[in-house]
């Protein structure tokens, strides 16, 4: 699109920028990262939130670090997407960091969030931490036990 003058949306970056993570193309990726630097692309959380995916799945760790804060407004999806990477390389400290400041964004945590905190305490051996967290979702999350019971029966 881009090569024959068509002017590339959101909608167009988005989807590139998953077709280069699940096909795994570092140098298609890098190209199209550049890209959505150049064109201030980058202001666009969806955009930047596929960008800190596709690095975070090319373990380009650093660069999803990087992309995830040059995102104006961000949200938890786009917090989760660099957790995610985090969490694939054993960066298990660095995850749980950004989890900490997610309150300090004003972000909130989701389902996917709790999941990959559990993962870094199994990572880290944080015993205590996980059972911190299961505790908190026991009461935080309505009728979880009971939940349980009912499925296990």
């Amino acid at each position: 699109m881009h090569f024959n003058g068509i002017s590339l949306d959101t909608y167009a970056l988005c989807s590139s920028l998953t077709a280069s993570s699940s096909l795994r193309n570092v140098e298609f990726g890098r190209q199209i990262h550049s890209y959505v630097a150049k064109s201030g692309w980058l202001s666009s959380v969806f955009v930047g939130s596929a960008l800190v995916d596709l690095c975070a799945k090319l373990s380009l760790i650093v660069d999803a670090a990087v992309s995830f804060d040059e995102i104006p407004v961000k949200n938890t999806v786009c917090a989760n997407a660099l957790l995610s990477g985090f969490c694939e390389a054993k960066l298990w400290v660095e995850g749980l960091e950004l989890v900490w400041k997610m309150p300090e964004m004003s972000l909130d945590y989701d389902h996917f969030t709790f999941s990959a905190i559990l993962r870094a305490c199994a990572g880290l051996s944080a015993i205590e931490l996980g059972r911190l967290v299961h505790v908190y979702l026991n009461r935080k999350v309505y009728n979880l036990g009971r939940m349980f019971i009912c499925k296990v029966h």
